[in-house]
């Protein structure tokens, strides 16, 4: 063999090997990818999850259908969360109650609750 036709079957060896090479990693990060995705949305839309908060399909706790039924009774966004809203419907509705026992957290959640569902709604 000539030492050109040696130095042609070593670049075609050495090209083959780098491409080889180059499809590995590619697959490999290909692999990766798939990997990351599928955890994250293993991690979005595993209903048993353990995040320490209700996720969108976990749906709400008790305590959020509780701030739920009195948003409803007292016309305001029903979205589960006592915000400025809620409260300032409530002490607009009932000041006295709203200044003795403050705004609505899950220390009066049941209190409250309580209030709206009584006899002919006692709070008026």
């Amino acid at each position: 063999m000539k030492k050109n036709e040696k130095a042609i079957i070593y670049g075609a060896g050495a090209v083959l090997v780098g491409f080889g090479l180059y499809r590995y990693f590619q697959r490999k990060q290909a692999e990766k990818k798939a990997t990351a995705e599928k955890q994250s949305n293993d991690a979005v839309n595993n209903p048993n999850r353990n995040t320490g908060y209700p996720g969108p399909y976990t749906g709400p706790t008790p305590y959020q259908k509780k701030v739920m039924e009195i948003q409803s009774f007292l016309g305001v966004a029903v979205d589960g969360i006592p915000g400025a809203q809620t409260n300032g419907a409530w002490a607009r509705r009932a000041p006295a109650t709203f200044a003795k026992y403050g705004p609505i957290s899950p220390a009066n959640i049941d209190f409250y609750n309580a209030l709206i569902k009584g006899p002919a709604n006692l709070i008026i």
